[in-house]
């Protein structure tokens, strides 16, 4: 189940190479084979354009197809929505969006886009949780899921910024109880741009100890609640929402506090793709409307 879009070219053609050239030079496209696809390593969101001749579809002309999986998290389409729109505008494109209370043919607007694909996601959350095992579902409130996707979109540019001066960790997801919960890594007490995560997952090295010669370093989870009280006179930045912890060596209060941290072996089995995460107030619809 997907959210499907024919982008159609007006007065002037759109040629392969065209298509290829322009996707060629976006981050996170790979090409091949007429396919430009979509993969953001940070925030786990893909999708795909294909160029289709008209010769080989027994269509008049060519178009490109746009498409985008259902039963994901809703901040898919709020990434994809800017690249299709900046793809049509460069080549004066219009759309044919035959999905229910899609945009219908003519011109393209993200309002319209985010409408059909959440209104499509929508059911396709209800199909699918219909007839598959809801023991494997994983679900984390909307507002979360758009904090963690907004700074894991972000967080490349930021590191950019800073440099090697501070670490921007990447929000990753783990396993639960009731819900997915939200992880980041500190190695070595390091200076870092931290934002609140449910779980800190500690990496020592230099801060290791018990090192051993095959390998010393150490890997341990904590609770944010504990990290938190260690770091709350650090400056806080309300606009991103982070501590700042900026320093040439890390203060005794924080690197003790790692080193007393008792190792609690990492089960990488525990990690969770983000497109496997969905969006909790959607599954509560989804179940209640089987009621």
């Amino acid at each position: 189940m997907s959210y499907d879009l024919f982008l159609k070219p007006g007065a002037t053609p759109l040629s392969r190479d065209q298509f290829d050239s322009y996707f060629s030079g976006r981050p996170h496209f790979t090409v091949n084979n007429g396919q430009a696809f979509y993969e953001n390593e940070d925030t786990g969101v893909y999708f795909s354009f294909d160029y289709e001749s008209g010769e080989e579809e027994g269509e008049e002309e060519d178009c490109v197809a746009f498409n985008l999986n259902y039963f994901r998290p809703h901040f898919f389409g709020l990434e994809a929505a800017p690249e299709v729109a900046s793809f049509i505008s460069n080549f004066n494109l219009s759309v044919d969006d035959y999905q229910y209370d899609g945009m219908g043919e003519g011109p393209f607007s993200i309002e319209g886009f985010l409408r059909g694909w959440n209104v499509g996601n929508r059911f396709g959350y209800r199909a699918m949780l219909s007839r598959n095992d809801r023991s494997e579902v994983n679900v984390y409130p909307t507002d979360g899921l758009e904090r963690v996707w907004r700074w894991n979109f972000n967080r490349a540019a930021i590191q950019n910024i800073v440099g090697d001066t501070l670490f921007v960790p990447r929000f990753m997801f783990m396993k639960g109880e009731k819900t997915a919960r939200t992880a980041i890594v500190w190695p070595d007490a390091c200076p870092i741009y931290m934002p609140k995560a449910d779980l800190v997952i500690v990496m020592r090295d230099e801060l290791s100890t018990t090192p051993t010669a095959d390998d010393p370093r150490e890997v341990t989870v904590v609770e944010w609640a504990k990290v938190e009280s260690i770091i709350n006179d650090f400056p806080y930045d309300e606009k991103q929402g982070h501590f700042r912890l900026e320093y040439d060596h890390a203060p005794s209060l924080v690197s003790e506090f790692v080193q007393s941290l008792p190792l609690v072996p990492h089960d990488r089995d525990m990690g969770l793709a983000c497109d496997s995460i969905l969006n909790a107030e959607l599954v509560a619809e989804a179940l209640k409307a089987e009621q």
